[in-house]
């Protein structure tokens, strides 16, 4: 029995993957359903016509949590340039004893309801835009700008506003009304969702009981014991999972006071997150969730902390309504990044063995790669989960709270069926396509703690298809990478000098300069495998907004990039604001550096000079000088190197908003919108409304075409 009721639909429906052959729309429901959904012209009363339907496929991971995928397949090829839209028909299992704990639920066979009869339709926890019968979306026509949205970074109790807001507001200016058209020229095609969509380690402490609470909901009381070598979750206070992280799943994270572990944390980590209606009527107060530290300042801090999560998270709850209607009318590609697991997932050789070797650590990761996948991964790309691998998570995850698995059991192949998947990349199928890359799964490492390179050698030549496929159709290449290739210089050089200080653990140090020998195969991989001229990189990972236009040459190959950073959703206050304000107006708007495969010989030089050189070459590594490495120095020093000329050559130039140039840096919580025209590149920032609701921009743009040049010449 289900400790409080729940709705049959426990999220969606979301637009998965769109193309004129294919459409997928995805549900969770708290019941045993066979689902269906139809595809067709958009009409005033619903669908003028029907031009595709498909049942979808379900997989049940505990007696309430069912997630459903159809995938309609149309007899022709769906109409380009107009409004379309799908309904969802959803009919109980006959008889089935779960439907008794589930509020609303349907009587088994009384027919199938509609999105209309499950009240997903109008009002103001509605999935359509204004007077709109049913979710809607449009296909581009052939010549069309590529038009995205992106965004990353979504942790419900930070501060400020949730830019799913934002993203709500534009669809819902552009979906017309009553008295206008939908404006399909500046609708966006999709949305690109490029990390930590949850935070499973940084959890608020208002509900983190919650979250538990609906876990056991979903998938039984077992759920809070399902972990090995942790008694009992339920019974561990507020703030008090601290040492289970680090000493018993042997992570590193240091904000794991409310870390989630099991499967149903993790599925409860995403209900909340896209539907208000599975918030608890009111937040607990910190006297009501036992709030304590072990001293007086302690308590005090706890319980000042606790009141801020609790602020946070009562602003995301309004939001969260937008976010669901968003995703109901948007086709929505998402990828992980660490904090969908934990912080610091896979960050170096020894993090990935101690958490392996852990049965706390190994489980949990896979309970989190388990949920990734039903609420996010299956809908990027279908046809990369067979039945096998759909039939693995379903059996290990029902059998997860058995107090033996042992070696054979479904849990065991649940885990290593998670931990060996290496297909999360793919191809994001818009106009350019666009490759979203898997940073996190398929690293390599040189050392048990160095840097990793976050593509190991067969996954480059995985990705190297797929850019094929992508530079195939036509138009710059755009990629999607959770963390930008192409940052603040500044703060590169600034996580190099701490690693060797504190370790790679407490400033992340994992970005793509963090390793050069990764950096450089990556960049030869474009530049001279797949013969990329033209780049557009999408990034989030970092909390703050950026624009860079780069030149990056090997072997006087040269690829010009576009790397546009969107982040973060909601995260940062009104300190951080300002801090990354006073920063983006420090830092130097543009830097040059050269690069070859392995030290070169500098040509020494005596006295004041001697002393600088050291200095001007350490400044613009991120790796120490190995022989068997790459170095880049200062583009002023090439001229006094010994040998070859550089093999590598690397510009950056910030680009400011237009109307504020030299505020390179955006503290503000924001999502994307990018439109690509040839080569000509523009990123809009939605950073909150104006009093009229409409969304408030900061637009730059990037022309790939124009030679690059140091400003001033």
């Amino acid at each position: 029995m289900s400790p409080f009721p729940l709705p049959e639909v426990l999220a969606g429906p979301m637009l998965r993957r769109t193309t004129r052959d294919e459409v997928c729309v995805w549900l969770a429901t708290s019941v045993p359903a066979a689902v269906a959904v139809e595809v067709g012209r958009a009409g005033p009363s619903g669908l003028d016509e029907v031009l595709a339907r498909a049942d979808a496929v379900s997989v049940t991971y505990g007696p309430h949590l069912h997630v459903h995928l159809a995938r309609a397949r149309p007899a022709e090829p769906l109409p380009v340039g107009e409004l379309l839209a799908y309904d969802v028909m959803l009919e109980t299992v006959a008889g089935d004893p779960a439907a008794a704990d589930t509020a609303g639920a349907g009587e088994g066979g009384a027919g199938p309801r509609r999105l209309a009869d499950l009240g997903l339709v109008g009002g103001e926890h509605g999935v359509t835009y204004g007077d709109a019968p049913l979710p809607a979306f449009a296909l581009p026509s052939p010549g069309d700008p590529l038009r995205i949205l992106h965004g990353s970074c979504r942790l419900l109790h930070g501060a400020g506003e949730d830019a799913f807001g934002h993203v709500d507001a534009l669809l819902a200016e552009v979906s017309g009304g009553a008295d206008s058209a939908p404006d399909l020229d500046r609708r966006p095609q999709a949305l690109l969702l490029t990390g930590d969509q949850i935070y499973g380690d940084e959890v608020g402490g208002p509900i983190i009981r919650h979250l538990g609470e609906l876990g056991r909901a979903l998938l039984g009381e077992g759920d809070s014991r399902s972990v090995p070598g942790v008694d009992d979750l339920a019974e561990v206070p507020v703030y008090g999972r601290q040492a289970i992280s680090c000493e018993r799943a042997q992570y590193t994270s240091g904000n794991a006071a409310n870390h989630i572990f099991t499967l149903g944390e993790y599925a409860a980590a995403y209900l909340v997150a896209w539907n208000a209606d599975l918030w608890p009527d009111r937040l607990p107060t910190a006297d009501e969730a036992g709030v304590a530290g072990a001293s007086r300042w302690e308590t005090t801090s706890l319980r000042r902390q606790y009141r801020s999560e609790a602020r946070g998270l009562e602003t995301a709850r309004t939001a969260v309504p937008a976010a669901r209607r968003a995703l109901a009318n948007l086709p929505t590609y998402t990828v992980f990044d660490d904090h969908d697991v934990t912080d610091d997932w896979n960050i170096t050789c020894r993090w990935v063995q101690r958490v392996e070797g852990s049965p706390t650590g190994r489980r949990a990761v896979a309970n989190a790669l388990a949920a990734f996948w039903a609420f996010q991964g299956w809908g990027n790309q279908p046809e990369a989960f067979d039945q096998g691998f759909r039939d693995t998570l379903a059996a290990g995850a029902q059998a997860l709270g058995d107090p033996q698995p042992g070696e054979g059991h479904p849990a065991a192949a649940y885990e290593k069926a998670l931990w060996g998947f290496d297909r999360w990349a793919y191809l994001v199928p818009t106009t350019p396509p666009v490759v979203m890359l898997d940073t996190r799964t398929q690293r390599c490492f040189d050392s048990d703690e160095g840097a990793a390179r976050l593509l190991s050698d067969a996954e480059l030549a995985r990705v190297a298809v797929l850019c094929r496929a992508a530079v195939a159709e036509g138009g710059p290449l755009v990629l999607v990478s959770a963390v930008p290739a192409f940052g603040l210089e500044v703060q590169e050089r600034r996580q190099k000098f701490l690693a060797g200080k504190v370790g790679p653990y407490d400033i992340d140090f994992e970005a793509w300069h963090s390793n050069l020998e990764g950096l450089v195969r990556f960049m030869a991989m474009l530049a001279e495998d797949v013969g990329v001229t033209r780049t557009v990189i999408l990034s989030g990972d970092v909390h703050y907004a950026l624009n860079v236009d780069v030149s990056f040459d090997v072997n006087g190959h040269e690829v010009r990039l576009a790397q546009l950073v969107s982040s973060s959703f909601k995260h940062s206050g009104t300190v951080a604001r300002t801090l990354l304000h006073m920063l983006g107006r420090a830092v130097r708007s543009e830097q040059a550096r050269v690069g070859w495969d392995a030290p070169p010989s500098v040509e020494a030089r005596a006295g004041l000079a001697a002393i600088v050189d050291p200095l001007l070459s350490r400044s613009v590594n991120s790796d120490e000088w190995r022989d068997n490495a790459p170095v880049f120095l200062r583009e002023a020093l090439a001229d006094r190197v010994d040998g070859d000329e550089p093999v590598y050559r690397e510009r950056r130039r910030y680009v400011g908003p237009a109307h504020r140039p030299y505020w390179y840096v955006i503290g503000e919580n924001n999502a994307g919108l990018v439109t690509v025209t040839g080569n000509r590149v523009r990123h809009q920032l939605l950073i909150g409304t104006d009093p009229h609701g409409r969304p408030r921009t900061w637009e730059a743009t990037i022309d790939l075409d124009t030679p690059w040049a140091p400003e001033g010449e």
